[in-house]
């Protein structure tokens, strides 16, 4: 399960670098502020990244497993959201 919150990390976060390294359609004055927060998102990632590698390392199942519930989550939730918008799409064809 390790592995699994381990990737879910990388993806996360090479989210977030892809939203920040993707250009611009014009001039944005918001733009400045999003960049800021979506770097301190990154940094709570990595640092949770960083926090499941101690917890691996040292055998600390109880961080290990806050870790990957706090990362698995979001993706069930997605998960979710995904089929029930698949089905009413689905349904509103008929």
């Amino acid at each position: 399960m390790a592995i699994l919150a381990g990737v879910l990390l990388a993806l996360y976060l090479m989210g977030i670098v892809y939203a920040l390294l993707a250009p611009s359609r014009g001039h944005d004055p918001q733009r400045g502020q999003a960049v800021g927060c979506l770097m301190i998102v990154a940094a709570g990632v990595t640092l949770l990244g960083a926090a499941l590698g101690i917890g691996v390392a040292f055998d600390l199942e109880w961080l290990v497993s806050v870790i990957i519930a706090v990362t698995v989550y979001p993706s069930l939730l997605l998960v979710a959201n995904g089929v029930y918008f698949g089905v009413q799409r689905l349904r509103n064809r008929n």
